[in-house]
């Protein structure tokens, strides 16, 4: 990986953009970090909700149920995920989805473009008895259907972004760099000619130096959704916020992050293809791009707010309650999930929706947080 790199920073002048430095470290065919056999859980560098018990299949189910039924409970109907990881989730969700009534999707998709989660998810399929889940790489590998519902777990938090840092009152992009005998970063000479669309309200506040990302994955990860239904639903579970969240002045480093062996590193640019990177999700970014290609924000709240009001997730949690001791994993997994201390606070769900299926889900009533996104209504 190190020597790819160099060879196409040399191919560039001397520096690359850093998020070509990150789908080289992510995704590069036999090199990349999501290419290993093990990444999730215990024994890899992160722990997700996935492998937490039940209570993220069981709200994604509700949601799923909730979008079905808005659309006129069609038979004819396309379930779709992305990024779903080793596969379970996607198992779990039918399996719940089934429980609620809802009947079998006409055509089940998942959509992964590393190879080697590829064939994990392929084996939980088969183990499962899910023998028509058709598996593609990329949204543009399927055709527009009727009625999609979509959903993904910590799914644009991984796509590559671009680093810029303000100085005298523009920005400039942070470049990747080779030194000696490692990669740094490097402030491009000139100021941006095509600077990310981040308010200049905000803008106004950032002090000298300070620095962030942008995601440009966001809007073509938009425009390709909205090219595959006709109308449908979008259900994003990730950790990041509004945009006047995400750039205040006072998060003067930005989000970008990295991962080993349950431990956040501190240079991101260490090892490349052996670390996890990622970085907060610019929500507003993400519903605006939506908005410009037809799909709505309906909805915007924290992840626990999202599950403390899930019906599935109340029944369940009233049954294990009954007899603690017999699920105290899930119990304690389901706080950490919930409560602002662990992932109930800086993990959001944001509900999008597109032509004619533009109906609010009723259970979300409370907690509501779309306003802060800062994007005309659509009711």
């Amino acid at each position: 990986m190190t020597a790819l790199l160099r060879e196409r920073i040399n191919a560039r002048h001397g520096a690359i953009a850093f998020d070509a430095f990150m789908e080289a470290a992510l995704y590069e065919p036999e090199l990349g970090y999501y290419e290993d056999a093990q990444v999730f859980g215990r024994s890899g560098d992160y722990v997700t909700a996935v492998t937490m018990g039940p209570w993220l299949a069981l709200g994604l189910a509700d949601l799923i149920a909730a979008g079905w039924k808005s659309l006129g409970s069609p038979a004819h109907w396309r379930l779709l995920e992305q990024g779903g990881g080793d596969g379970q989730l996607l198992v779990d969700v039918l399996l719940s989805l089934d429980a609620l009534g809802v009947p079998m999707p006409a055509s089940i998709v998942a959509v992964e473009r590393s190879h080697s989660m590829r064939q994990r998810q392929k084996h939980a399929y088969e183990r499962a008895g899910l023998n028509d889940v058709m598996q593609i790489t990329d949204l543009t590998d399927i055709e527009k259907h009727d009625c999609c519902l979509v959903y993904s777990n910590e799914l644009p938090d991984a796509f590559p972004v671009r680093c810029f840092v303000w100085n005298n009152k523009q920005m400039y992009e942070r470049e990747v760099a080779w030194s000696g005998s490692r990669f740094v970063w490097r402030r491009a000479d000139e100021p941006l000619a095509d600077e990310p669309p981040i308010a200049a309200s905000l803008k106004r506040n950032w002090p000298e130096g300070y620095m962030s990302e942008w995601n440009p994955g966001l809007e073509r990860w938009q425009r390709k959704l909205a090219a595959v239904m006709e109308q449908g639903y979008v259900f994003t579970v990730d950790y990041g916020y509004s945009q006047s969240e995400h750039y205040m002045p006072e998060r003067r480093q930005g989000s970008l992050m990295a991962h080993f062996g349950h431990e956040v590193q501190a240079d991101v640019l260490e090892e490349p293809g052996a670390c996890d990177i990622t970085a907060h999700v610019d929500f507003t970014a993400m519903a605006e791009a939506g908005s410009r290609h037809g799909m709505h924000a309906l909805h915007f709240m924290t992840q626990g707010a999202w599950l403390a009001q899930s019906p599935s997730v109340q029944q369940r949690m009233q049954d294990y309650a009954a007899e603690p001791g017999a699920h105290i994993d899930a119990l304690a997994a389901a706080k950490r999930l919930l409560l602002p201390a662990g992932m109930g606070e800086v993990f959001k769900l944001c509900v999008q929706a597109r032509h004619g299926s533009e109906a609010r889900i009723g259970y979300l009533r409370n907690f509501e947080r779309v306003q802060t996104l800062g994007i005309p209504s659509q009711h």
